[in-house]
This record gives structure tokens, C-alpha cells and sequence, in this order.
């Protein structure tokens, strides 16, 4: 298409046979061009330059594989007529999923059944990469592309996410058997009709539901916040329960200070008051009562000094508490050597210390995923991820659920700094997040990312696309 922007293309041999609707970007679908009428359907326009070297150019007529469904002749060259995709199959099991609306019986049959069928349609294409996307009308096609996966292992993968809708055992060991046939290289075609005829057989197909869409609270949206992921370098915010440890140690260490000062006072003033008794000059008695009068206020100054700076610590460290701690014993044994008195230092150093293998010189440091929120855990999930997809694995273990394959497009596989996130829901243990590109003008569309801790720390349950409705 020269223009999409006008009711008629320039160029075009027959006006109007064609009427355009809207224009359709990259991260509407597979591709891009113009939504035009296509009879009483709708097509993608598309110059055939931009399909040099595509794969589905001989599967025109293909129920479920993605092919030229027309040709539109212009003055100066041709546009292809194709399919119109709204979805990934697996962004709408993901949503099928996450709003907990399960697949129905009939539903099964009719994707299950569409997958084999697609998959003899490409025959002897084994190789053939793409990924499985819904037209329009909820028809499951292959599409030819380099964003996806080898068809029978996309196709394989598809079926295990199915699984779970299944109704009864008998439909969930038809599906575990297909999808262990589509991991082989090759099988049998008779198998295919043998499983399409016990699906029918346990339901009638009827068509995909796809106005099924994840929930989104209007009291979440309504206190949304968004939080620009963190870049390497920049260090996390600590978390309160670290924070108030610390702070917590520091008034134990300050408290365990002031009780050996009091003791110790309270053991001078009792031996002082013992060595006054006897008879002496007035002026003695005054001489050896006032040194130790003025020691007594310095060690109460010392430990209200101690008491505040635990009070007012802010980021509340257990080792500079204890350095704080130290720094005020010092203070009070220098202004006691000072007064003229060495000796009442020894009372304070007399106090038993524990020993070493009473309590651990450093309390154990919780693990990452018990501490740490959704919103701080997803840039590391997003790190994962983005080294799982650049590794070629299909599963990512420290980042995604054990059922889930690795995703191979979109937002998510950006890493941590391909995105903002932006909290939409809170359930506690479950959390749903959305990835907004960066530039407003960037053509990747947002996704729906579900995290979930079954354990301590946080995985990836789902990834989705968030829907582009028709214009």
C-alpha cells in the first residue's frame, strides 16, 4: 500500500473494491498494513514486496495455516490480501486463565482439533517456524514468522496449557497423548484422526469465546501507581522489617549499656559510702565524695546520650549501633581515668559477655524472595527471562512457573529495562502487573504480567498481550 490514510489507494485498478477501515501497526498482529473489507469479511493489505521470502505463500487455502487469501493488482505492483489476527492462542489461554474462566468442553474440541488440523496442513514442513494466532473470528491459524518456534514444538506446547481446561481424565489423556506425539519429529496421520474423533466424541466444537478478558478492579485502577524499573546500578530501597531490626538492636545494645553504668554506679556509690564512715576531717570527706559525685552525673549524661542516638537511628544498622556502643564505653572510661579515679573503670569490665556459641555474631539474612515485594522481584524476573530467551530454552525455571514455556516476544523478554511497570491488583501471594513500553511511540503493545509465590520467592504465572480492539 502506497497510503492508508485515503478511501482509495493511489494507484489502484479498481476503486472501492476495497473500502480501508483503519490502519494496522505491528503489535496489532503479524502484520502490517491496512484493514480493508474484504467481501463481507475483513483482510490485512499487504505489498507483496514486504512478504519477499515468506513461508505461507503456497498454503493459500489452508483452513488453518496462514495464506494469501487475494491479490489486489495497482499500477505499480500488487498487494496481498491476508488474514486478519487479533491474538495469540496463548495470550488468549493466558486470559482464559487469569480471569479463572476455563475453557468448555466444546471450546477444547474445537482449538485441539484446529491445531492437528493445522499441523497436517504443513505436511512435510516440519521445520516451519511461526506461532499460533485467532482471526477475527476465533479461528486458530499458523503463522508463518520469525517471532515464534518450530510449529509442532509451539503446537506441543499449546496442548500442555490446554490440559488444565480439560473436563474429565479421558480428555486429559488425550491431550497428554498428543502433545507426547507433536514432541517427535513425526507421526502416524491416522492417530490425528483417531484423537479428533474422541475429542468429537466426548464434545461437539463450538466456537472460541474471546470477549473473556482478564479482570481489572476499578478500585485498583483508581490507586494505581507506577514504578519505573530500577537500572543496573541503582540499589534497591531497603525494606521496613530490615530497617526497624536494626533500629531494634541498637535500643538492646543502648538498653544493655545503661544497666552495667547503673549497676557500676550503684557498686561505687555502695563501696564509697562504706570508705566515708570511718572518722576523718570534714574537708577529706568532701574531697573523696565529690570526684565521685561528678563521675556518677557524667555516666547518666553518657548513657541519655547513648539512649537518644538509638532512638534517632535512622537507617538502624546492627554494626553501627554496636560501634555507637562502643564509641560511648570508651567516652566513659576516658572521663573516668580523667576525674582521678582508674580503678572505677574495672567494675564495667567485669561484666560477663556472652560467649560465642551462646547466640551468632550475625543474625541470618532472609533469603531474597521473603522479603522482597512483586513490583522489587519483577526486574529480576524480566533479567531471567531475557537470558532464557537469549539462551533459546523453553523453560526458565528461577523466573517462570514449571507448566509455563518461555515467551518469545513482547515487553517481557526487554529485560529490566525494556519497560515500566505499572501495579494493577494485589491478591496477596498473586499479583497482577502491566508492562507499558518506554517511548508512548514505540509499536510493541503492553502485557499483562501474573506473578505468583507459591513458595518464598516470586514467579511468572502469565504473560498476555493487553487486546487491541478494531477501530
Amino acid at each position: 500500500m502506497t497510503s492508508t490514510d485515503t478511501p482509495t489507494a493511489p494507484g489502484v485498478l479498481v476503486p472501492g473494491a476495497h473500502r480501508l477501515i483503519r490502519a494496522v501497526e505491528s503489535g496489532d498482529g503479524p502484520f502490517t498494513g491496512a484493514l480493508v473489507s474484504h467481501g463481507d469479511d475483513v483482510a490485512v493489505c499487504v505489498d507483496a514486496a514486504d512478504l519477499a521470502g515468506w513461508g505461507g505463500w503456497r498454503y493459500s487455502g489452508c483452513e488453518h495455516v496462514c495464506g494469501v487469501l487475494d491479490v489486489r493488482r495497482r499500477s505499480d505492483g500488487h498487494d496481498m490480501l491476508l488474514p486478519w489476527c487479533t491474538q495469540r492462542v496463548e495470550a488468549f489461554l493466558g486470559r482464559r486463565r487469569t480471569a479463572d474462566v476455563l475453557l468448555a468442553p466444546g471450546e477444547v474440541t474445537t482449538l485441539v482439533a484446529s491445531l492437528l488440523r493445522g499441523v497436517g496442513e504443513l505436511g512435510d514442513d516440519v521445520a516451519a517456524q511461526g506461532d499460533w494466532w485467532l482471526t477475527g473470528d476465533g479461528r486458530p491459524l499458523f503463522v508463518h514468522g520469525e517471532d515464534g518456534g518450530a510449529a509442532r514444538v509451539r503446537t506441543a506446547a499449546l496442548i500442555d496449557r490446554v490440559i488444565p481446561h480439560a473436563a474429565d481424565r479421558a480428555t486429559a489423556r488425550i491431550l497428554t497423548e498428543i502433545g507426547a506425539a507433536l514432541r517427535e519429529p513425526r507421526h502416524h496421520r491416522d492417530d490425528d484422526a483417531r484423537w479428533e474423533h474422541e475429542l468429537l466424541s466426548s464434545a461437539a466444537p463450538r466456537p472460541l469465546r474471546t470477549d473473556v478478558f482478564a479482570p481489572e478492579r476499578a478500585a485498583s485502577v483508581a490507586t494505581r501507581k507506577t514504578v519505573r524499573v530500577p537500572t543496573e546500578g541503582v540499589s534497591r530501597p531497603r525494606s521496613r522489617s530490615t530497617e526497624r531490626r536494626g533500629v531494634r538492636e541498637g535500643l538492646l545494645a543502648a538498653m544493655t549499656v545503661m544497666r552495667e553504668r547503673a549497676r557500676s554506679s550503684l557498686e561505687r556509690f555502695a563501696r564509697t559510702r562504706a570508705a566515708d564512715r570511718p572518722t576523718g576531717p570534714i574537708g577529706a570527706e568532701r574531697s573523696v565524695r565529690h570526684p565521685h559525685r561528678r563521675s556518677l552525673v557524667l555516666a547518666a549524661t553518657v548513657a541519655a546520650v547513648v539512649l537518644g542516638v538509638g532512638l534517632m537511628w535512622p537507617e538502624g544498622h546492627a554494626e553501627e549501633a554496636a560501634q555507637t556502643v562502643d564509641a560511648g564505653r570508651a567516652v566513659r572510661a576516658d572521663s573516668a581515668i580523667v576525674d582521678g579515679d582508674p580503678s572505677e573503670v574495672a567494675p564495667s569490665s567485669t561484666v560477663p559477655e556472652p560467649a560465642p556459641s551462646d547466640e551468632p555474631s550475625e543474625s541470618p539474612e532472609p533469603s531474597p524472595g521473603a522479603t522482597e515485594d512483586a513490583v522489587s522481584a519483577l526486574p529480576r524476573l524480566l533479567e531471567a527471562i531475557a537470558g532464557c530467551v537469549h539462551d533459546g530454552s523453553e523453560t526458565c525455571p528461577d523466573a517462570i512457573v514449571a507448566e509455563m514455556i518461555t515467551p518469545t516476544d513482547g515487553l517481557i523478554i526487554q529485560g529490566a529495562q525494556g519497560s515500566e511497570v505499572s501495579l494493577v491488583d494485589d491478591y496477596g501471594d498473586v499479583t497482577v502487573m502491566r508492562l507499558s513500553p518506554l517511548d508512548a511511540e514505540f509499536a510493541q503493545p503492553e502485557q499483562m504480567v501474573v506473578l505468583e509465590r507459591p513458595e518464598s520467592e516470586w514467579l511468572v504465572r502469565d504473560v498476555y498481550d493487553v487486546a487491541h480492539q478494531p477501530g
